[in-house]
């Protein structure tokens, strides 16, 4: 089932979330400089995601977007949203997959759902959420879970 962005999912923390609740976050363009950027900061100055020349060379419909760009971004969008805005520590990630090629002007999106809660015995939280990032075709260009200690949070009312 396809779920658009509700500006409801804005600043759902997934610490007070259930085990199986989702939310959607909203869309992203990925600008060519969002790859230069990239390509300076880390040095990641592959042909691949710098030339459409050579991109296409090789059979692509133009230049690249790294894949850890992509999931950069992603994570951007998810603390945007709230979902992970209150993370401590980033302890891991698992089943990633890159399943489709990302590149400039694509506009990404990202589908979270919660897999697993544990409060610690100083009252931070240990989740592990899967996630999805799908392009403006509603197609899944990566996917994965990870793992992050979250500080508590305290209801009110």
């Amino acid at each position: 089932m396809r779920e658009d962005y509700d500006e409801q999912n804005l600043q759902k923390h997934i610490q007070d979330m259930e085990i199986g609740e989702k939310i959607v976050t909203k869309p992203r363009v990925i600008s060519k400089t969002d790859l230069e950027l990239y390509a300076i900061t880390t040095g990641d100055t592959h042909p691949m995601f710098l030339s459409e020349e050579h991109a296409k060379a090789f059979g692509w419909k133009t230049q690249l977007v790294p894949g850890p760009l992509s999931f950069s971004i992603a994570v951007g969008l998810l603390i945007q949203s709230g979902f992970i805005s209150d993370v401590i520590a980033f302890m891991g990630m698992d089943k990633v997959k890159f399943n489709a090629p990302v590149y400039p002007y694509d506009s990404i999106r990202v589908e979270a759902e919660v897999l697993s809660k544990k409060e610690t015995k100083k009252g931070n939280w240990i989740c592990s959420y899967k996630w999805i990032i799908r392009n403006q075709n509603y197609e899944a260009v990566a996917e994965g879970e990870n793992t992050c200690m979250f500080k508590a949070r305290h209801k009110s009312g």
